[in-house]
């Protein structure tokens, strides 16, 4: 009984962590709606435009190429099974880890020219943003670092209930 138990907790536990990268595909989703939406607001500043959809553009390509789940997500899952998805999840975390700061910081970078002019001077525009993509990059390297060690942990204790 308690095999079980333990698998419907580490089952539970995988799901969360699958569910947050749904969230960041997500989250990736509303940065394309900005850029869209800025780049319409924008329609007058042809150089605005383009670069807001080139940043559009960069997150849909990230999505595409670091934020697909298919390899993963299963309709059921055995012990087995479960070993295996969480060994693609700490893959593709990896993978998203690697690359997702840059396409971020891509991604607001683009964004200055069009929103430098809602401050008071340039500079005080560029140091907001540069300060949001150091808050992002802190808190992003923590939340990496979290579910790191809880793909860790569920890799572990699924070994030691396989054995």
């Amino acid at each position: 009984m308690k095999k079980q138990d333990t698998f419907q907790e580490q089952l539970e536990k995988f799901e969360k962590l699958l569910a947050g990268a749904k969230m960041a595909k997500l989250s990736s989703v509303i940065l394309v709606t900005v850029s869209l939406v800025l780049a319409f607001k924008s329609r007058d500043n042809g150089l605005y435009v383009m670069l807001l959809l080139m940043g559009a553009l960069a997150i849909v390509f990230f999505m595409d190429k670091f934020l697909s789940l298919k390899e993963i997500k299963q309709k059921s899952y055995t012990q087995t099974s479960l070993v295996s998805s969480i060994s693609k999840l700490r893959l593709y975390m990896a993978n998203r880890k690697k690359y997702e700061m840059y396409f971020m910081a891509f991604w607001v970078l683009t964004l200055i020219p069009s929103s430098i002019g809602h401050f008071e001077s340039n500079i005080i525009g560029i140091v907001a943003i540069l300060c949001y993509i150091a808050l992002v990059s802190v808190f992003g390297y923590l939340a990496y670092k979290k579910t790191d060690k809880e793909i860790t942990l569920l890799e572990r204790t699924m070994k030691n209930e396989l054995m």
